[in-house]
């Protein structure tokens, strides 16, 4: 027979257990949730492009909100020629560029580390910012500081710095 005792600690136990794991189980489900218009959008440009430019391979997703919301894909022909496809969601307008009519990830990260030498790069997207196809570079700095570069597809041209958000 167990004492009154070691059942009550038994009985608190199991009810923090299931609390902790109701708990583990919601966030996951939130997190979902939360992550399922993205997901949503990927599949939608994923599917536009194939059915609607001579993309049929993709290679990177990218998502951009300064002031439009745009999704992004870089993306091969059959041949291989490359192409950046930028879409519009809210307007359902769509570009695509070929890789010849602007510049790479890589050469944004590469000017990019030129100039800012004391920053860490978080991450690279392509996307639309004020009627035009851009890069966007959200970076760090070493002391802590965050901000983002935006460059012009087409030449590289950097366009906006805004530091110490």
């Amino acid at each position: 027979m167990i004492q009154d005792d070691t059942r009550q600690t038994l009985k608190f136990i199991s009810w923090v257990i299931g609390i902790i794991v109701i708990a583990f189980v919601a966030s996951i489900l939130i997190f979902y949730y939360a992550g399922s218009r993205s997901r949503g959008n990927n599949q939608k440009i994923a599917e536009i492009a194939r059915t609607k430019t001579p993309i049929k391979n993709i290679q990177s997703y990218y998502h951009l909100d300064r002031g439009t919301s745009s999704y992004a894909i870089t993306g091969t022909a059959k041949k291989g020629k490359r192409y950046y496809f930028v879409y519009l969601p809210n307007s359902k307008k769509a570009y695509l560029y070929p890789a010849n009519k602007g510049v790479s990830e890589a050469y944004i990260k590469n000017k990019f580390k030129s100039s800012h030498s004391d920053a860490t790069i978080n991450h690279i997207n392509l996307g639309w910012y004020k009627g035009q196809a851009v890069w966007e570079v959200a970076y760090k700095k070493h002391n802590g500081n965050l901000g983002y570069t935006i460059y012009e597809f087409k030449d590289g041209n950097d366009i906006s710095e805004v530091d110490n958000l």
